[in-house]
């Protein structure tokens, strides 16, 4: 995400509740079962495992900012942090947690830039606010309110179109990626189609690394993306653990949750964020 124009920043986190971190997971280590003898066969079959909605994930990138959640189906939790650190005094963060049909963001733009004068409290990270009602404006666009399902982060596609592979040992796999029938998760992070077309034919050989946990399910996943048109060079990264233990948390209570001032407060500010020229 660039450090771009901050009407659009503040529609975006508007719009979050249509966009943490997952707890630290052991290095891959040599998998007891059989693991199938084709690396690319084995990269493919690497991220099944994502369709059970129950793991816990990162994802990196210097384009958009990090990306980290917690994907519970059997619960109906999905709870994502994004968070853009542009530098160590100008950082954007904010958080969205679903449990159920039940929506809240939770908004920290006290050490944010963009921002004149100090934040509100509720928009400092102190409390969780309804998302709904935090989104009000019909300006903002159809607001896509995500939940626990497939192809959120959109790695799936990514190890899809992998053209060349060594396996390094059991759990590693390097080689070359195309990229160019790529598309961002349901989440909307990921390669964007003019990101894509800026690299020309080089979106078709991108140098990538993965890894495998013991069992085979991919633990991570790296491309390394020169510099192309507006674009810098860059790693891009997703990391997945906790297969079928990610931790739920549960929905905000008491002095978690913002008041019906804190409410008012934080869509004024947010209000007056977005409608401030560029």
């Amino acid at each position: 995400m660039s450090r771009g124009h901050l009407a659009a920043m503040a529609a975006l986190l508007l719009a979050l509740a249509g966009c943490g971190g997952p707890s630290a997971a052991p290095e891959p280590a040599a998998s007891s079962a059989a693991a199938p003898p084709d690396p690319k066969a084995a990269l493919l079959a690497s991220v099944a495992a994502l369709d059970e909605l129950n793991y816990e994930f990162t994802h990196g990138s210097p384009y958009h900012g990090d990306l980290s959640g917690v994907v519970h189906a059997p619960t109906g939790v999905l709870e994502l942090q994004h968070r853009v650190k542009y530098s160590d005094t100008d950082i954007y963060d904010v958080r969205y947690r679903r449990v159920g049909e039940a929506h809240w963001l939770r908004i920290d733009l006290s050490q944010y830039a963009g921002l004149t004068g100090e934040p509100p409290a509720a928009l400092t990270g102190k409390v969780w606010l309804p998302a709904r009602a935090v989104s009000t404006r019909d300006e903002f666009g159809p607001l896509v309110f995500a939940r626990p399902e497939q192809g959120l982060t959109g790695v799936e596609r990514l190890v899809t179109g992998v053209v060349t592979v060594t396996r390094k040992g059991v759990a590693t796999f390097e080689g070359t990626l195309d990229v160019t029938g790529a598309e961002p998760g349901t989440l909307g992070f990921g390669l964007e189609a003019e990101h894509v077309k800026a690299l020309g034919e080089r979106a078709r050989s991108l140098t990538f690394r993965a890894t495998t946990d013991n069992r085979g399910r991919l633990r991570q996943f790296g491309i390394e993306l020169p510099a192309a048109g507006d674009y810098g060079s860059g790693g891009m990264t997703f990391t997945f653990d906790q297969y079928g233990t990610a931790r739920a948390p549960a929905a905000p209570t008491g002095d978690d949750l913002g008041t019906g001032d804190d409410l008012k407060a934080a869509v004024e500010g947010l209000r007056a964020l977005q409608d401030r020229p560029a």
